[in-house]
């Protein structure tokens, strides 16, 4: 990690270009670092990084385009020390009063900064103390639905939040309360209370999708929807998804398999992921629960495609090992941490990488989504 950060920050000073940040909160804040860096830098910054890490096993090319602000589809706004917003950049005691930003989505922007004075009047949580009521105010939006979701983090279970719900602008579908009432700082918790709806919808290509308040998606719809649609062109045969969240490269694939089935070790998101089958009347999908590693010790079938979306810290070895061992013709890995893309990748000896791109999963910031086809040897 350090020596990623090292080089970045000397790719950084090699591309900045002076260009002017919109955003009054750069420099502070520590959600964008690259707003004074002109986009079509940040994309070649992202390529020259991307040759050190994997020039000696992918062949990388540009890195495709997306909309560089009003992109995410989720916010997590700590609430902390008097302030709502987002914390310090290099500063984890410290929170920047957010008066706007610019890669939230328009209608998310404008509800955060509606209820700003209302969330000024509850008792905010201390966590460095490990005391107080409100923790985090979390927005989820749909991008091609515009569908608005606010979910009020707290540390204790109890609603002292009735006046500002009362309060919230027109265009909120969904307001739910999670309790987290452990010492980790964390965004997500149990929700206890669902004020309004409880999720929200969004859309990719024909296929609608249904997302709670503790499910994971994609933060940037308008390129997850090329991303998935290469997935597609990629499937062949029977497929197993691991990683599977709320279904959505399950059932987006569908058409192009004989069979899916997603494995998610989160029950929430096999909840959602059938919920969204039913919904999209897909026949030939499934999904599990289970635990990959769980998962992949266990199976007895063959699938001729695995798709593969792993968390940051990527594969367990493990799981890689036994995954070379089920021998699909093809994997599909798309990987938001090249360092452990790479190393997974040593792990999957048997296989060669067929193809290979990468996405601007995340404009203004560091952070690359890349996607490969290997196939086995």
């Amino acid at each position: 990690m350090k020596k990623k950060k090292r080089i970045i920050e000397e790719l950084a000073r090699k591309y900045r270009d002076g260009a002017i940040p919109p955003c009054r909160h750069f420099g502070e804040c520590g959600g964008c670092l690259f707003q004074d860096i002109s986009y079509e830098n940040q994309l070649a910054l992202k390529e020259e990084y991307l040759r050190a890490e994997l020039g000696g096993v992918c062949d990388v090319k540009a890195v495709r385009a997306s909309r560089p602000f009003g992109y995410r589809g989720r916010m997590d706004m700590v609430t902390a020390f008097g302030r709502s917003g987002l914390r310090k950049r290099g500063s984890y005691r410290r929170v920047v009063d957010i008066e706007s930003c610019d890669i939230m989505q328009e209608k998310s922007n404008t509800a955060f900064m509606a209820i700003k004075p209302l969330i000024a009047e509850i008792e905010d949580y201390d966590y460095l103390a490990h005391a107080g009521y409100l923790r985090y105010v979390v927005l989820r939006q749909g991008m091609y639905t515009g569908e608005l979701m606010l979910n009020f983090v707290v540390a204790s279970h109890e609603n002292r939040l009735a006046g500002l719900i009362d309060a919230l602008p027109e265009g909120v579908d969904s307001v739910s309360l999670l309790l987290s009432d452990g010492r980790a700082d964390v965004s997500f918790g149990e929700p206890f209370e669902t004020v309004r709806g409880g999720t929200i919808e969004e859309r990719l290509g024909d296929l609608r999708f249904s997302i709670a308040p503790n499910s994971f998606f994609q933060s940037n719809a308008s390129i997850a929807l090329p991303m998935y649609e290469d997935i597609r062109r990629m499937v062949r045969g029977r497929t197993l998804d691991l990683y599977s969240g709320v279904g959505s490269i399950s059932l987006f694939v569908a058409g192009a398999a004989d069979s899916v089935a997603g494995v998610e070790v989160n029950p929430e998101g096999v909840a959602m992921a059938e919920r969204n089958r039913e919904m999209n009347t897909i026949e030939n999908a499934r999904f599990v629960r289970a635990d990959v590693l769980d998962y992949l010790r266990e199976c007895d079938e063959r699938f001729d495609t695995v798709i593969l979306d792993p968390p940051r810290s990527g594969m367990h070895p493990a799981a890689a090992a036994l995954l070379s061992r089920l021998a699909p013709e093809r994997i599909i890995y798309m990987s938001c941490n090249p360092s452990t893309f790479r190393d997974d990748l040593g792990a999957l000896a048997g296989y060669r990488v067929e193809a290979f791109e990468a996405f601007d999963m995340f404009p203004q910031t560091p952070h690359i989504e890349t996607l490969a086809l290997l196939l086995r040897r």
